[in-house]
């Protein structure tokens, strides 16, 4: 899963860092540098993580079909806003 997605399903999942850390088991520190870039994530947390995703009532199928629309949007950021109306 790429970084930046991996960010924004995050917040789409309306998890902070610190929530999904809980949730995977890691400090919140780890996500913040799979996030970034600094450490590659493994492949075992990964999939903590998108267990977690799930938990949240976010599918692979939805991570998939993110991915295809931020590619094809060549997307690197959410708006701040986005979501505000909720």
């Amino acid at each position: 899963m790429d970084l930046q997605l991996m960010k924004h399903v995050r917040q789409i999942a309306e998890l902070t860092q610190e929530e999904l850390a809980e949730k995977v088991g890691v400090h919140r520190t780890l996500i913040n540098k799979i996030e970034t870039g600094a450490v590659p994530v493994q492949d075992a947390t990964l999939q903590k993580i998108k267990r977690a995703f799930n938990d949240a009532g976010i599918t692979d199928a939805d991570i998939e079909l993110l991915a295809s629309v931020f590619a094809s949007k060549n997307m690197k950021s959410v708006r701040k806003d986005w979501g505000a109306g909720r």
